[in-house]
């Protein structure tokens, strides 16, 4: 179902004075085989009186839906949501259809996941700019408000990943998220879900920073998004540069809180392991500087404490 409207503008002595020609209400069936029957009412009059924000009766609907199916309404303009001076086509005066007088951004779709013999109400107003300057003429433009039943999507499953089931592994102070039930269906937030990046490998979320990444099943088709899940990841830690007196090699080992330096032995190849004492491959083993006693593997890493090879 389509309901056009035209608005218009009209110039006395100069001095514009807009305005929209009545709305209607229409009543419709769905497709074959769908049992829903709506009512529909765009606004009696949506008059627009000034520049700045025109609030109007807003959009309602009545009427029944079937089992899992919605309304929607949508809106497109001929003049690009411009009103175009019938006399000369390169002067237009800008609009947006809006929720309320704050919006910066426009709404040109409205949708109702149920009816009943109540009306249910949608806010619609017109935010309109400044036409002060503009030459005197008629403006108009022909907004056309389409209704459609469609398949209302239910969220996707709420993704299994919990706190205790991730592990992490640093690199140049970032953080390797790594659990088994991530997937390239699903997509991360790290800043509380103001944006969302494709996860693009199974299994793992790269370059994290410490803080809170958010984690959830990305909408398709059938299915909204769904709910997120939240782990935190730990800030990374690094010690004092490792120098091989022999060799030459260095290393600066990054690490968690808690961690002992068993991790450090199974995250870096040149950190060794030998009879429960840690060590630097071939150059010795590895010490605390102030105390000259040697670290164990079971020790925790301390960025305190500086170490040294001997």
């Amino acid at each position: 179902m389509k309901i056009k409207k035209r608005i218009l503008s009209i110039a006395l002595a100069g001095t514009m004075a807009l305005g929209l020609v009545p709305g209607m209400t229409m009543t419709a069936l769905a497709a074959d085989g769908d049992t829903s029957t709506y009512t529909l009412t765009i606004p009696s009059t949506l008059s627009v009186a000034n520049s700045g924000w025109n609030a109007t009766d807003g959009i309602s609907a009545t009427g029944t839906l079937a089992s899992g199916k919605k309304l929607t309404v949508t809106a497109s303009s001929d003049g690009e949501f411009a009103l175009v001076n019938q006399s000369d086509n390169t002067q237009k005066v800008g609009y947006k259809l809006a929720t309320a007088s704050t919006d910066t951004e426009a709404t040109t779709s409205w949708t109702f996941d149920s009816l009943s013999d109540t009306a249910a109400k949608k806010d619609m107003g017109i935010i309109v700019e400044d036409y002060s300057s503009k030459p005197a003429g008629t403006y108009q433009d022909t907004v056309t408000f389409t209704a459609k039943v469609e398949v209302a999507k239910s969220a996707a499953e709420t993704p299994s990943i919990a706190q205790a089931d991730c592990t992490f592994s640093p690199s140049n102070g970032k953080s390797t998220l790594s659990n088994a039930n991530i997937t390239t269906s699903m997509e991360y937030s790290a800043d509380n879900g103001t944006t969302w990046t494709d996860v693009t490998s199974a299994g793992s979320i790269a370059s994290l920073a410490a803080g809170t990444v958010q984690i959830r099943v990305k909408e398709t088709d059938e299915k909204l998004a769904s709910e997120a899940v939240s782990i935190t990841v730990p800030e990374v830690l690094h010690i004092n540069e490792l120098v091989g007196p022999y060799t030459g090699d260095r290393l600066t080992c990054e690490y968690y809180a808690g961690e002992t330096w068993q991790a450090l032995v199974n995250r870096y190849g040149l950190i060794k392991d030998y009879s429960r004492r840690a060590a630097f491959d071939r150059d010795g083993f590895i010490y605390y500087k102030d105390r000259g006693s040697a670290v164990l593997v079971t020790d925790l890493v301390d960025n305190t404490k500086t170490y040294e090879v001997q």
